[in-house]
């Protein structure tokens, strides 16, 4: 309580105390002494900074209730109780102008000695040992750190905060898939890759992680940042300190959240855990007091990593904006008809229950309305991953029918070649089995281009007459993001070019083959 009030009181001298020179920064982010600064640095009391990684997570911006699914955890039967695999959904908190996507910020780093020690008004000259990883954190001292520098800021630095609809964001724990989704790389890394173990797929770990084992640490918190980076730029997800989650614990019932809440959660690992303890999908469940003294538990292992979130219902305008999305996809798949014509049972469900007048009957009418809704939002959204993927699928078809043509137009430039010399009086008996050879391929290849056509006609087919087109367009501009922040600008051309292909297809779809490779090719 003595070091809440020294820093509200120094909070009141003014904004970011003048008097206090600005720390070296390779005691906040030493990644850009190496020319790889963090996408956001914030003040700090004291002369302190943090900074931050932004997490883009591609969905569209302007519906409000527009998540990115994910699946979480790992297949393996020893730990799955707590880590099997599992879906998740998210969003970031900020998007940037009207287009683009969301983001969230998290910490680059682990929370610091010294940083939490100028966020407890100790404004003391820094040293070496402040840029080492901040140890014995309760989870309710690591949220109480998050109020006190949420506080100081939006008193003293307000600008420098993300903000949303004009509302300031604030610091907090980050959830279990913010972390998870942060460490596994997040859209940086491609779908191959994200669902792996590790991140770094065949390195090695002691070059990402200080753990429990030879040439890596002697189970002591170590100086952050001095292991490689992962792909969004974040240090020290694995080992060294344990990062204390936001929510509490839960089992996983083979895929889905278990009922009963637990304990606090750490995730990532420390520098006691083995190289089988350090994986992206590990969680470990603690008592949040001690039982010998019932004082809140405080390891010397136990650490944090802030995110930036900002609320939901920034104002009445964005509540109501909500409401009025919600209730349209509600009614949207209440009323959606059938394939027979007939209306959705959801529909018929709504009126009977308008006519129903024993409130027991209608409340479990109700509550079967609801498990019916949440199906229906499961099947879009699963449609909205089926058509992200049929776009790229269709993309790669446009370019195996480009490269197919161009091996035909060779192998018959080939034959008309051996033809003329054979005209011209070359009559070996080599040329003639050139040509049988070229003849012979050239069938194999058109074989090919057959299936490739008939593909793309599928593809075609499926996003044309099974995907309504506000959603197709909505996976078409998140796959585009995709590509991009997997560094995979490459597709994004022949992307564009299935793009215009399904256009004209949607107009026109009783092409001719012929007609069909024509499209494919021009």
């Amino acid at each position: 309580m003595k070091a809440r009030a020294l820093f509200l009181a120094c909070a009141l001298v003014g904004p970011a105390a003048a008097q206090d020179a600005p720390w070296p920064v390779d005691l906040y982010d030493p990644a850009a002494e190496a020319g790889a600064p963090a996408d956001l640095v914030l003040p700090m009391p004291c002369g302190a900074s943090m900074a931050f990684q932004k997490v883009v997570v591609p969905v569209e911006p302007g519906d409000p209730l527009a998540d990115r699914r994910l699946r979480l955890g790992q297949t393996q039967d020893e730990t799955g109780f707590s880590d099997y695999l599992r879906a998740g959904f998210l969003r970031g908190a900020f998007t940037e102008g009207d287009g683009g996507t969301t983001f969230y910020y998290i910490a680059r780093y682990e929370l610091t000695q010294g940083q939490v020690r100028a966020l407890r008004g100790d404004c003391s000259a820094p040293g070496r040992a402040d840029r080492l990883a901040q140890g014995t954190l309760s989870w309710f001292q690591a949220v109480q750190l998050s109020a006190t520098y949420t506080e100081w800021l939006i008193a003293n630095e307000v600008a420098d905060l993300p903000a949303t609809d004009g509302a300031p964001g604030f610091l907090r724990l980050p959830t279990e898939a913010e972390w998870e989704y942060a460490t596994r790389g997040g859209a940086k890394v491609e779908p191959t890759q994200f669902p792996a173990r590790h991140f770094f797929g065949d390195g090695a770990l002691q070059d990402f992680a200080r753990f429990q084992g030879n040439g890596s640490s002697r189970g002591q918190l170590g100086p952050i940042g001095l292991r490689a980076a992962n792909p969004l730029g974040l240090f020290d997800v694995y080992g060294n300190a344990e990062e204390l989650m936001l929510e509490p614990f839960r089992l996983n019932a083979i895929g889905r959240d278990g009922g009963q809440v637990g304990g606090i959660v750490t995730r990532g690992g420390s520098v006691l855990s083995d190289a089988r303890q350090v994986y992206s999908a590990q969680r470990t469940e603690y008592p949040p007091f001690d039982a010998r003294t019932g004082a809140p538990l405080a390891f010397e292992t136990f650490g944090a990593r802030f995110v930036i979130s900002a609320p939901i219902a920034t104002s009445d305008a964005r509540l109501r904006a909500i409401r009025s999305r919600w209730i349209a996809l509600a009614e949207s798949l209440a009323r959606r008809p059938t394939d027979s014509g007939e209306l959705d049972p959801t529909a018929i469900l709504s009126d009977l229950i308008e006519a129903e007048s024993d409130p027991v009957r209608g409340a479990a009418l109700d509550d079967l309305k609801l498990a019916f809704r949440r199906t229906s939002d499961q099947a879009q959204s699963a449609q909205q991953q089926s058509a992200r993927a049929t776009l790229l699928a269709g993309a790669i078809f446009v370019e195996m029918l480009g490269d197919t043509e161009a091996d035909i137009a060779a192998k018959q430039a080939g034959i008309r070649m051996l033809i003329d010399l054979q005209r011209a009086g070359n009559q070996s008996a080599v040329y003639a089995r050139q040509v049988a050879k070229h003849v012979v391929e050239t069938d194999a290849l058109r074989r090919e281009r057959a299936t490739y056509l008939l593909s793309f006609r599928a593809a075609l087919d499926t996003l044309t007459a099974d995907v309504a087109a506000p959603l197709r367009e909505a996976a078409y501009n998140v796959l585009r993001e995709e590509l991009t922040l997997a560094g995979r600008q490459a597709l994004l051309p022949v992307l564009d070019r299935f793009w215009a292909d399904l256009e004209s297809y949607s107009a026109a779809p009783d092409l001719d083959p012929e007609a069909l490779l024509d499209l494919a090719l021009n």
